[in-house]
């Protein structure tokens, strides 16, 4: 199964709900669509709820976009519905703590517009 990714706006914010695997072959394509989002002053939520699978390059990959993202000055993508493999993964490359993960996505969208949270977090 490849990686398929849904689009759905709420004012400022994208939404792009994953389904499938996230792994090196198709990684590139979800960080380029990121990136153009970004560019367009979008902020991005990425709902990974629909990961069934994440190979350790691919997540490598994608946590490495994160950080350029936020190197280039841009806020950086919140993640939501997570699953605790996956998270454990994330966690491991996140050795700053500079990634969002929440529980939802009322709570990642909620997270950009929280009181002292800077464009870059």
């Amino acid at each position: 199964m490849s990686l398929r990714a849904s689009l759905s706006n709420q004012g400022e914010i994208t939404v792009i709900s994953l389904e499938g695997q996230l792994d090196y072959e198709n990684q590139d394509v979800l960080r380029e669509n990121i990136l153009v989002l970004m560019q367009g002053g979008k902020k991005v939520v990425v709902d990974m709820e629909g990961l069934n699978f994440v190979g350790s390059s691919g997540i490598t990959h994608f946590i490495r976009s994160l950080y350029e993202f936020q190197e280039a000055g841009y806020s950086v993508p919140r993640l939501c519905n997570v699953r605790s493999e996956f998270r454990k993964i994330i966690n491991a490359y996140d050795i700053n703590k500079d990634f969002s993960i929440h529980e939802s996505r009322e709570s990642a969208m909620t997270d950009f517009f929280r009181l002292g949270a800077g464009e870059n977090n």
